[in-house]
């Protein structure tokens, strides 16, 4: 990978321009934690949906598992994705979802759906969905992979599952769904990634916001675009006289 378009080193430089602003930084340049795995079906297509977040303003961080790493080296990976901050399985546990602001798993691989829908934390990758998922982060997935129906299955002479298998696909792909993980087609990943964004500028003033601009004597507080007041904040807002600028 040319060093000039290395993630590592524009993640870096980053966290150096804006020094101790790290909050200002997350906002305006979210962090994402994508899980990779390998599948005999759709890797091509998970490879240029990660590329695709390269066009985004984001910092990108790249987790592959260990059949992948058998497969295909570190650096041929990062040739495939454009990125060449990767950590390996060993390392994925150390990571918390205070890490990162977004979970996105570009590969939905066999394995993988069967040990998520089962919710077999035994698993790096599953361990740290679950976290994702319960510290409300937003979490996405390419269903190319888990859909034997799709004409790439076709390419490879693979279109004759038995109805048996089908059914069970589609039904741990809804149960993946219930878990609050959004299933998405090649076609819907930019729309999603906006979106996250969108949310994720979103500024939202809370109670405990307007309680500690209280203790500190503040009579107003400024607020960016797009901003959510929450309705205890407005109440306890206007109990202290604190006014709410936009």
């Amino acid at each position: 990978m040319d060093s000039r378009h290395s993630t590592v080193a524009a993640n870096t430089l980053l966290s150096l321009a804006y020094r101790s602003r790290e909050q200002e930084l997350n906002r305006d340049f979210p962090r994402v934690l994508i899980l990779l795995t390998g599948h005999f079906i759709s890797m091509e297509e998970g490879y240029t949906a990660i590329r695709q977040l390269d066009h985004f303003r984001m910092r990108l961080k790249l987790a592959a598992d260990e059949p992948l790493l058998r497969d295909i080296s570190i650096q041929q990976l990062a040739a495939k994705t454009g990125i060449d901050d990767i950590t390996v399985p060993a390392a994925l546990r150390l990571l918390t979802p205070e890490a990162a602001d977004l979970l996105f798993l570009p590969v939905l691989s066999l394995p993988l759906i069967s040990r998520l829908s089962a919710l077999d934390a035994s698993d790096p990758y599953v361990e740290q969905i679950i976290r994702f998922v319960c510290a409300g982060k937003p979490v996405g997935a390419l269903t190319l992979g888990a859909n034997p129906g799709h004409y790439r299955w076709g390419e490879q002479g693979l279109l004759h599952a038995p109805p048996r298998l089908k059914d069970e696909l589609k039904r741990k792909l809804a149960t993946l769904e219930d878990f609050g993980i959004t299933l998405l087609e090649p076609d819907q990943v930019n729309h999603w990634i906006t979106s996250v964004q969108s949310r994720l500028h979103k500024q939202v003033l809370t109670a405990e916001d307007i309680q500690d601009a209280a203790k500190l004597g503040r009579m107003s507080i400024r607020l960016s675009a797009p901003a959510v007041v929450t309705p205890l904040a407005a109440d306890l807002a206007r109990q202290y006289g604190i006014e709410i600028i936009y």
